[in-house]
This record gives structure tokens, C-alpha cells and sequence, in this order.
């Protein structure tokens, strides 16, 4: 299966920000292993998501360098894998996470298929630095709560996309021009049909990488992936339809969620439409 990360693993920080206070100054050692206790191997959520490999906040939560927004479910997320504190601020470094559908069907019975929306770990490297003037470990979580926001992360994960039916090929038929699903927010996304919803057009394709286990195997082929192409052209949800194996299928959700389209288009305005698109692996 391509998702690296259990239900287990996503129940969030429900404890973030909610550690022990300390009445008297701490060295920056002290406090660095009391927020690599805290934080490491969790997924933390920005309360603002941008896109870009460096974010950098100043001490009020506030990014002084410059990155574009971007949807909470392809860069609102990371996976803490190491934490460091000087005397400049406190850095964090981790893999991107983002909202890939998963569908359980038992004896090829669309109706009886479940959609879930569920965390992915990536190979996208993300840091994150905090100016901040270290006293105490209390201090330097409250100053982090300006950046990352506590909470369940299975409540919004869940509520994130809402299809209407699960039955793409049948809603198709009978609902035409109707709404298929709703993103978080209530959001229409709607299915692509010719004279009514205009399709997205693709304006940034970059490639994807292969990964040495399948360079060792020598795999190759196409992934397919159904993807929610948002209002500003992002793609926000996507789903592995058919994959390869070989740690290809992550990188197929990586690269997908970096592409860039202009908008379905539905009366002339730009709406959420559900697509699909390949993703072709070749050996050279």
C-alpha cells in the first residue's frame, strides 16, 4: 500500500503546546530535548500553509521570507524528523504530508466502496526556523502555537472531502452537471462535462523522480491518479487509481501536487473539478 502512515500515527498533537511549565530558565540543551520528546516523528499543522522547502516566522508567527499559500492538503503538514534550538530560534525539519484518498471496495461493489482521506508521508524536505530568544521550554511551545495549530487531526482530515455518491461512472450518468462532492470549507467540486464544466488545463507539469528500489527492479509504467483540481488550479486531494510499487506511487502524489492548472471553468468562473491524470515512469 502506498500510505506510510497508520491511523495510529494521525491522531495529531491533542497534547500540543500543552507541556510542563518550568519556573526557572533552561539551557538550550535542556530545551531542545524536551521538544524533540515532544515533537519528533508527529505531524504538526500550520496554521497558515505555504508552499516552499524554507519557511521562516518571525517571533510573533509572522513568515518574513517569501512563499506562495497553498491548500492545507498538500502543504499544511508535516512529519517532524529533527529539532534544533540556538540561541537565534528554534529550527524543525521534516517531510512533507499530504491528503491522499484511500478506497476500501469489498467484491468489486461500488456501493459498498469507502472513500477515506488519509495523511501521506513524502520525500519533500521542509524547515521550518522560528526567531525566537529561547528561555524555557513552555516559552519557546507558546511561541510555536503561533505557527502550528493544536487539535484532532482526524476531525478535519474526515471532513476534508465529502463525495456525493462513490460511484464516479453511475453519478456521471445520472447527475451530469450536478455536484459530486464538497471540500472542506463546502466547496462544490464537480465532475468535468463538456459545454457545461470546462475541464482544467494544465500549466506546470514538472516530472517525477524514481526512487533506487525501483531503479534496482527496473519498474516502469504509468500511474494513474484521480485528482480535485481547486478553485486557484492546486490540485487539493489526490488519489492512486493504479499504481506501480517501488516508492513510486509517492513520488506520482508528490509531483501531481506540485502541478500547476488553470481552473475548470463553469459559466465562466473558476470551480473545483475532479480529473484524471497520468503520471509515466521511464528508465533512461
Amino acid at each position: 500500500m502506498i500510505f506510510r502512515l497508520g491511523l495510529r500515527r494521525i491522531s495529531f498533537l491533542a497534547f500540543l503546546f500543552a507541556c510542563t511549565s518550568y519556573s526557572n530558565s533552561q539551557d538550550t540543551k535542556s530545551i531542545e530535548a524536551d521538544l524533540r520528546q515532544n515533537y519528533e516523528q508527529k505531524i504538526l499543522s500550520l496554521r497558515k500553509p505555504y508552499f516552499g522547502k524554507a519557511l521562516r516566522f518571525d517571533s510573533t508567527g509572522n513568515l518574513t521570507n517569501q512563499a506562495m499559500p497553498g491548500p492545507w492538503s498538500t502543504c499544511g503538514l508535516l512529519q517532524v524528523e529533527k529539532i534544533k534550538v540556538n540561541r537565534e530560534g528554534v529550527e524543525v525539519d521534516g517531510k512533507r504530508v499530504i491528503l491522499a484518498l484511500r478506497s476500501n471496495e469489498t467484491e468489486h461493489a461500488a456501493a459498498t466502496k469507502k472513500v477515506q482521506v488519509v495523511p501521506a508521508l513524502t520525500n519533500d524536505d521542509i524547515r521550518i526556523h522560528m526567531q525566537v530568544s529561547p528561555s524555557d521550554t513552555k516559552q519557546v511551545n507558546k511561541a510555536l502555537a503561533q505557527i502550528f495549530q493544536s487539535g484532532e487531526l482526524l476531525d478535519r482530515v474526515s471532513a476534508y472531502w465529502k463525495p456525493m455518491t462513490n460511484d464516479v461512472k453511475a453519478f456521471r450518468a445520472s447527475t451530469p452537471d450536478g455536484v459530486f462532492g464538497e471540500l472542506d470549507g463546502n466547496r462544490p467540486v464537480y465532475l468535468v462535462n463538456p459545454g457545461v464544466t470546462a475541464p482544467p488545463k494544465a500549466l506546470y507539469t514538472p516530472e517525477p523522480e524514481y526512487t533506487d528500489a525501483a531503479r534496482r527492479s527496473r519498474t516502469e509504467g504509468t500511474a494513474q491518479l484521480s485528482v480535485i483540481i481547486n478553485e486557484a488550479g492546486f490540485p487539493e486531494v489526490l488519489e492512486i487509481v493504479e499504481g506501480l510499487g517501488e516508492g513510486l506511487d509517492i513520488n506520482a502524489l508528490s509531483t501531481v501536487a506540485k502541478w500547476r492548472f488553470h481552473p475548470a471553468l463553469r459559466a465562466g468562473k473558476p470551480v473545483a473539478a475532479m480529473i484524471y491524470v497520468e503520471v509515466t515512469f521511464h528508465l533512461r
